[in-house]
Formats: C-alpha cells, sequence, structure tokens
C-alpha cells in the first residue's frame, strides 16, 4: 500500500463525538416509525406484556447494527455490495432483498408522508392527503439536490426534545415495578394480533432496510477504509491485505463505531420504554389506538394529558419533525440502496447505458417510487398505518437474511484479527432465529393454518 492507501487513525476523546453521526442519523430514521407510532399502539393493545419482546429485540439488532458496522468499517463496502459476493446463484442475496424492497419504499414513504400530513391539519387547514404529497414533493428536492442537512440537524434537535420530553413525562407516571415486572417474563399477549407485533418487530430501532443502509451512512463519513472522498474508495476494498497497522488502526475504528452504535441503542431503548409506559397508562385505559388521519392527535394525549396544552403543541410539532425528518432520511437511504441494486442486477443481466447508471435509478425511483406512487395511494386508501403495517411485515420478514449474509461476510471476508468472536457469531445466529420466528409463525397463521 502507498502512504496515500493507509487506513488513518481513529478520533478518542472529544474528537470521537464528531463521528457519532451515522449511529445519529440510523436512531432518528427509525423514532417516527418503530417507536413514535407502533409502540403506543401496541402499548394500547397488549400493555405491558410485550416489555421483554422490547428488551430482547433492541440488545439483537444493535447487535446486528454493530456487526454490518464491521464489515463496512473494514471494508468500506455497502453490505448490499458485499451481499454480491455470497455463495449460491448470482446477486440471489440482492434479489431477495431488493424486490420486497420496491413494496416497503411506497408503502412507508406514503406512511410517513400521511403521518407528517396529520400533524399539520392539527394546526393549519387542509386535508392531510394534500399537505402529504407537499411533503413528498419538498422531501423529494431536498434529497435529489443535497440541501437537506438543516433538516437533519432541526430533525435531530426535535426529536430528542421530544424524547425528553417522553422521558420525563414516562418518568412521572411509572406504575411501579409490581406492575411493570411481569411483562420481563417472554410469553405472548392473549388473543395476540401478530400483524400487530410483527411490523412493530420489524420497524423497531431499524428494519432491514435501515440495516443496510447504516453501511452507507457509515461509508459516507468515512469510517475506516471508506476514508470520506464522496465515495468508496476501491483501493482500500481488500479487507484481507491490510498490514499490521492498518489493521490495528481498523480495530479502532470498529470499537469506535461499536460504541456509538450501542449508545444510540440503549437511548432508542429508554425511549420504547417510555412510550410504553405512555401507551399503557394514558391510551389503554381510554381505548385509544393510533390510526388513520388521526393518528398524531391521538399520540398528542402522550404529553397534554400532563402538561396541557404546551405539551399538547410540543408532541404536535415533535411528531411532525420527526415524520418529515424520518421522510427525508428514508429517501436518502432507499435512493442509495435501490439504485445500488438495480445496477448489480443490470449487469447480471448484461445490460448498459442508463441501465447501468445509478444517478438514473436515483432520479427514477425518489420521483416515482416515492412522489408519484404514494400520492396517488392516498385517493385510494388514506391510512398511513395501513400502509406502514405492511411495510413492517416484509421488513421482519427480511431481516434474517440481512443478519445471516452480515455473519457469513464477516466471517469469510475479514482478516482474523477483525472477525467477530464466538459469543458474537452465536448472538447473531439467535438473532436470525428470534425474527425468523415471528415471520415463520406469522406466515403460517396467515396463509397455511
Amino acid at each position: 500500500m502507498t502512504d496515500r492507501e493507509h487506513i488513518p487513525q481513529a478520533p478518542s476523546g472529544k474528537q470521537s463525538l464528531k463521528w457519532a453521526g451515522p449511529a445519529i442519523i440510523w436512531m432518528v430514521s427509525a423514532i417516527a416509525t418503530g417507536e413514535l407510532i407502533f409502540t403506543p399502539r401496541i402499548a394500547s393493545l397488549y400493555g405491558y406484556s410485550v416489555l421483554w419482546m422490547v428488551i430482547i429485540a433492541i440488545f439483537l439488532k444493535a447487535l446486528i447494527s454493530v456487526e454490518i458496522g464491521r464489515y463496512a468499517v473494514a471494508t468500506g463496502r455497502s453490505l448490499l455490495d458485499g451481499m454480491t459476493r455470497l455463495p449460491g446463484p448470482r446477486n440471489w442475496g440482492v434479489w431477495a432483498i431488493i424486490m420486497p424492497q420496491f413494496l416497503v419504499t411506497v408503502t412507508t414513504t406514503a406512511g410517513m408522508a400521511g403521518a407528517a400530513g396529520s400533524a399539520v391539519v392539527l394546526l393549519f387547514p387542509g386535508d392531510f392527503r394534500l399537505w402529504a404529497i407537499l411533503f413528498l414533493v419538498a422531501a423529494a428536492a431536498l434529497v435529489l439536490f443535497g440541501e437537506y442537512r438543516g433538516v437533519e440537524l432541526l430533525s435531530v434537535f426535535m426529536s430528542l426534545s421530544l424524547i425528553v420530553a417522553l422521558v420525563v413525562t414516562a418518568g412521572l407516571l411509572f406504575p411501579g415495578m409490581g406492575a411493570v415486572a411481569p411483562g420481563i417474563i417472554p410469553g405472548l399477549p392473549a388473543n395476540v394480533n401478530l400483524t400487530e407485533l410483527l411490523p412493530w418487530l420489524g420497524f423497531m430501532m431499524s428494519g432491514a432496510a435501515g440495516l443496510i443502509w447504516y453501511s452507507y451512512w457509515l461509508n459516507a463519513r468515512g469510517y475506516g477504509a471508506a476514508r470520506h472522498s464522496g465515495q468508496t474508495r476501491p483501493a482500500l476494498r481488500d479487507a484481507g491485505k491490510f498490514d499490521r497497522a492498518d489493521r490495528d488502526r481498523l480495530k479502532g475504528w470498529i470499537r469506535l463505531m461499536a460504541v456509538t452504535t450501542y449508545v444510540a441503542s440503549f437511548l432508542v431503548l429508554v425511549l420504547l420504554i417510555a412510550l410504553l409506559i405512555l401507551g399503557a397508562e394514558l391510551l389503554m385505559p381510554r381505548g385509544l389506538i393510533p390510526a388513520g388521519p388521526e393518528v398524531t392527535s391521538v399520540l398528542s394525549r402522550l404529553l397534554s394529558d400532563i402538561w396541557g396544552p404546551p405539551g399538547a403543541w410540543l408532541m404536535v410539532a415533535g411528531a411532525f419533525v420527526a415524520f418529515s425528518g424520518t421522510l427525508v432520511a428514508n429517501m436518502d437511504g432507499w435512493g442509495r440502496m435501490l439504485s445500488e441494486g438495480s445496477v448489480f442486477i443490470a449487469k447480471q443481466m448484461n445490460l448498459s447505458g442508463l441501465a447501468t447508471s445509478a444517478r438514473f435509478y436515483r432520479y427514477l425511483y425518489i420521483i416515482g417510487l416515492m412522489v408519484v406512487v404514494p400520492a396517488a395511494m392516498f385517493f385510494f386508501n388514506p391510512e398511513p398505518v395501513a400502509f406502514l403495517m405492511i411495510a413492517g411485515i416484509v421488513e421482519a420478514i427480511q431481516i434474517p437474511i440481512v443478519a445471516l449474509s452480515t455473519l457469513y461476510l464477516d466471517r469469510r471476508t475479514l482478516h482474523p484479527e477483525l472477525k467477530p468472536s464466538t459469543i458474537s457469531v452465536i448472538l447473531m445466529i439467535a438473532a436470525s432465529a428470534f425474527f425468523a420466528f415471528f415471520a415463520a409463525y406469522f406466515i403460517y397463521t396467515r396463509l397455511i393454518a
């Protein structure tokens, strides 16, 4: 390797705080789905009986995220790029992820825009569907022209403010360990509806797509082998040929990535428990379930019952920023993933020209899949939560594919000094089994039983 190609030293001390961006973006991008919408909904339906699912799912998803991060940091590749190297039929992993994600992209985008519209109509007159379409157009313009840094910062600030308000309110309403502790014991609630649980598990903290996006954000930030220069440097992609000094530096980057990932995951866990308490204490007794165009109106009760009108307005404003910020982050993530996957598939089919242009696909998918199609959907079934439930089910079913692919790539392509430990391997297999069980049980009850 030349000096130009050496891995830089990982930042330490206060400097490491500047590198927490990917983990924070990843956390914020999930707040408006698995957390802010589905957790109060699940709490209203099942109370504290699902607490054990929250703890296990967050721990396992954090582990999967760290192993995806390990691969990205050590290779400079995205996980989807790595999946082109899986054994078996060519690009089978890419096909298995990309094809269902077209449906997820459309339904999640529609759901997020509709939820943002449901917040705006509490402040301004108009049909929430028209507001939703406006947000779709605005978000697409921000992503395509790269002018969403301010939106991103506002989303992070408002989301963190909302998290603090929700956690403090939950602390005031905490019913005591006697009411909460039974939920730590694993067991499915009586009369459980997996159509409700599976989307929640799929979106909680991050779905299959969000897990893959994490590798993009780490590479874009310049973690480890990526050495940010606008794109991954091909010269740094052979993870098995780094010298001793580079491997030692990569270990530092992997530690930094792991710490920021686990910290972000812990914050998500705290938020989830807070939302579970608020949903069980405020929504469940009243039979309120976040759904339809009134989703934000119902969610506003999480703060208004304690803090009055100021709490309600904070919830509405925070929810709007979270929904719209998530919409922008999701468009960016899907734009990257779907365009890269489409190029892999086009090359497999020996196509050329625009068919192998990632830029072409990015514009096509953001404008078509994330603006035109979702906008049309609002006039057939204007139900934001229903859209998100469909997407969440697909995300949950795909998580075992993502986890096992990551495990294979980490074990087979990384230098022995950079590979995951035996304990991590065992836990990754357990993570795959956990999500596969719920996905298989859902498929059995819906299609076979």
